[in-house]
């Protein structure tokens, strides 16, 4: 059975959804927070909710850190970012899964 782009994100665990999303924006130096991260996962159908656990769990994991600095308004934010031990992991994740169905 073949399987096609669409399917291939379907595949992946909200975790590694969100976890990917963050990565994007990591890639392209764009800064990321909880609100601009739960507007751009909101086409995909994630709820707030779903984005705020799986953070939790990937915070516990370590794959996922925050530092306190500013959004891209000037306003004080917590800045998400994929740990450093996983970005090779979550990269390898982000290109066959995530990139296909989520153009940059």
């Amino acid at each position: 059975m073949k399987m096609n782009a669409t399917n291939k994100t379907d595949l992946l665990s909200k975790e590694f959804k969100v976890a990917c999303a963050i990565f994007s924006f990591n890639r392209k130096d764009e800064k990321i927070w909880y609100m601009k991260l739960c507007d751009s996962l909101e086409k995909d159908g994630i709820a707030k909710s779903t984005v705020l656990n799986a953070l939790k769990t990937l915070f516990d994991y370590g794959i996922v850190k925050a530092e306190y600095g500013e959004t891209e308004k000037g306003r004080p934010g917590r800045l998400l970012f994929v740990a450093g031990e996983s970005t090779q992991t979550i990269g390898k994740i982000w290109e066959e899964y995530w990139q296909p169905t989520h153009p940059v």
